[in-house]
């Protein structure tokens, strides 16, 4: 798999997590430009980590590879082709979908039984009853 970034310069990032709980995630192309930032948030009420590397990607579907500079690695069983997808969602996409689910319907609907076959007591097949009212599952 040559579908790799291995010239991607790296970039600076900026986590800034502010105390409700939200966070947001900014990148940088240069230190300069993060100090500038880290410089507005100073004496404001939020924690910021920072971090230096290179984004790695994740593939589009229908496979998905998480692409990385040294290779991709399969996010799914078995392998097959790829293409980079920036957003980054793992949701279901509708359109690269080819396989939907099939919800397993019975064949055949038996019908049901009346009430005289229901309570009849001269019935051997008393555990079977229900065999007359429901549909076989397997069927």
């Amino acid at each position: 798999m040559s579908d790799t970034k291995e010239n991607t310069p790296a970039a600076f990032y900026a986590v800034i997590l502010q105390t409700d709980g939200a966070f947001l995630t900014e990148q940088f192309d240069t230190a300069e430009a993060l100090a500038a930032r880290l410089k507005e948030l100073i004496n404001r009420d939020v924690s910021v980590s920072c971090f230096m590397g290179s984004r790695l990607h994740i593939s589009k579907p229908p496979t998905r590879y998480l692409i990385t500079p040294t290779g991709n690695i399969p996010l799914f069983e078995p392998e097959a082709q790829i293409e980079p997808d920036d957003t980054g969602y793992l949701g279901m996409d509708p359109i690269h979908f080819e396989n939907p689910p099939q919800i397993k319907m019975p064949q055949q609907i038996k019908p049901a039984a009346n009430a005289d076959e229901f309570f009849n007591d001269d019935s051997d097949d008393i555990v079977n009853v229900f065999d007359k009212i429901l549909p076989d599952p397997d069927a």
